[in-house]
C-alpha cells in the first residue's frame, strides 16, 4: 500500500483569509460615500461600498437624459445648510453654482409664492397690506391652542383654518396618505411665514447645486484608491466571499434585522418624467399642487442647474405607499417599532447604522452629512 502524501489533506477550512477590506459600506448614497471617502482619505483604509442601485449618489443622483438635459433622477435635490464645516467639505469635490429656491403653490386659479409671505396674502385676498399690517393679519385668523399634537395643531394655530386649508391639508393627505390631524407635528415642526416680501424657499448661510452635478460630486469623493465600488448587488450575496472587519450599514433597518418587530412605514414616490419641445415650460423652478391633482409638485431642471437647452424637462411626484422608501412616517406607534430595532442595532458590535433609512429619520443632505462626518470621528478614535 502507498502512503498518504500529507501535503494534499490539507483542507480550505485550515487556510486562514486576510480581511481583504477594513470595511463594508452598504450603500453608496451621502451617509455611505462621505464616511467612505473619510475612512480612505483620512484613516487609509481600504473600503468596499456596495449598492443594490446600478449607480451611485443615492437619492441625489442626477444624468443626462437621451435630450441632452440634465435631470434628477429622483425629484429636485437643493442644496442648503447654515453649516460651514459640511459646506467646506463638499467643497473638495465640487464647484458650485450659487442657486436661492424659490417655489410658487398653485391656489384658488393663482400662483402665488410659498413660504406664505406678504405678497402671498396681498395676492390671495387682494389687499394691499404692508409689513406691520400683515403681521395684525396672521394674528387675527391664527387660532391658539393650548396644546400642539399634530400637524393640524402647527398650522392652524399659525395662520388659522383658511390658508391652512388652502395651502397645507390638501397637500399633507397626498405626500402622507393621512389627515394632518392624524400626523405628528414633527411633520410640519414650524410654518414659515413672513412679513416681508422674501421669497425664497431656504434662508439659509450656504444655497448652492453642484456645478458639475451631484454625481460629479460623489464621482471625486469615492475615486480614492482605497475605495472600491460594486454596483447592482444586495450586500447579503457577498458577505461570506469577501472579508472584512466592520461593516457601516445605510440601508433599512427593519431589513437589517429581518422585520423582527414588523416594518416600518414609509412614504414613496413615482417619478413621471417629461421633456418639452420648448425652452421654458413653467414660470417657476417648482410648483406645489395642494389640492386639485394627484400629483403634489412639478419641477422644471434648467432653473436648478442653469443649463441652456434649447427643450426643457419636467418631472411630476406622485406619493404612494408602496416602493422606494423615501419618506420615514412620523406616528408614535412607528417610533415605538424604531427604538426596538434601535436597541439591536446599539447591541451589535462592529456595525455603524447612518443616515435616513438605518435611523428612520428624514434628514436633508447636510444633516446626512453632518451625522456622517460625526459618525467617521467617532470610529476614527477606534482606529
Amino acid at each position: 500500500m502507498g502512503t498518504n502524501d500529507s501535503s494534499t489533506n490539507v483542507t480550505p477550512d485550515t487556510l486562514e483569509r486576510d480581511f481583504v477590506f477594513d470595511y463594508l459600506i452598504v450603500g453608496a448614497g451621502f451617509s455611505g460615500s462621505v464616511i467612505a471617502e473619510r475612512l480612505a482619505s483620512c484613516s487609509e483604509k481600504k473600503v468596499l461600498i456596495v449598492d443594490r442601485r446600478n449607480h451611485i449618489g443615492g437619492n441625489a443622483y442626477d444624468h443626462y437624459n437621451e435630450h441632452g438635459i440634465l435631470i434628477h433622477k429622483y425629484g429636485p435635490h437643493i442644496f442648503h445648510t447654515n453649516s460651514h464645516e459640511v459646506f467646506e467639505y463638499l467643497s473638495r469635490f465640487t464647484q458650485w453654482r450659487t442657486y436661492e429656491h424659490r417655489v410658487l403653490t398653485s391656489v384658488d386659479g393663482q400662483l402665488l409664492p410659498i413660504p406664505i409671505n406678504l405678497d402671498t396674502i396681498n395676492k390671495l385676498y387682494g389687499m394691499n397690506l404692508n409689513s406691520f399690517e400683515v403681521e395684525e393679519f396672521f394674528k387675527s385668523l391664527a387660532e391658539p391652542k393650548e396644546y400642539i399634537r399634530t400637524s393640524e395643531d402647527v398650522v392652524v394655530s399659525k395662520v388659522g383654518r383658511d390658508l391652512y386649508e388652502k395651502f397645507f391639508r390638501g397637500y399633507t393627505r397626498k405626500q402622507w396618505g393621512l389627515d394632518p390631524s392624524e400626523l405628528d407635528k414633527s411633520v410640519i415642526a414650524r410654518v414659515p411665514t413672513r412679513t416681508n416680501r422674501d421669497n425664497r424657499y431656504f434662508t439659509d448661510t450656504y444655497q448652492a447645486i453642484p456645478l458639475h452635478g451631484f454625481t460629479r460630486m460623489f464621482e471625486k469623493m469615492l475615486a480614492h484608491p482605497n475605495i472600491k465600488v460594486m454596483l447592482n448587488t444586495d450586500y447579503r450575496e457577498i458577505l461570506r466571499a469577501i472579508p472584512y472587519r466592520e461593516m457601516v450599514y445605510t440601508g433599512p433597518i427593519d431589513e437589517f434585522f429581518n422585520y423582527r418587530y414588523g416594518i416600518l412605514p414609509y412614504r414613496s414616490l413615482d417619478f413621471q418624467h417629461e421633456t418639452h419641445d420648448t425652452p421654458v415650460f413653467q414660470s417657476a423652478p417648482v410648483i406645489n399642487y395642494p389640492n386639485e391633482h394627484l400629483y403634489t409638485r412639478v419641477t422644471e431642471f434648467k432653473y436648478l442647474t442653469g443649463q441652456e437647452h434649447t427643450k426643457t424637462s419636467i418631472v411630476y411626484e406622485f406619493p404612494k405607499a408602496e416602493g422606494d422608501p423615501y419618506y420615514p412616517v412620523p406616528r408614535s406607534d412607528n417610533n415605538e417599532i424604531y427604538k426596538q430595532y434601535k436597541a439591536l442595532a446599539d447591541a451589535m458590535l462592529g456595525v455603524y447604522f447612518v443616515g435616513r433609512l438605518a435611523t428612520y429619520k428624514y434628514y436633508n443632505m447636510d444633516q446626512c452629512i453632518a451625522q456622517a462626518l460625526s459618525v467617521y470621528g467617532k470610529i476614527a478614535l477606534k482606529v
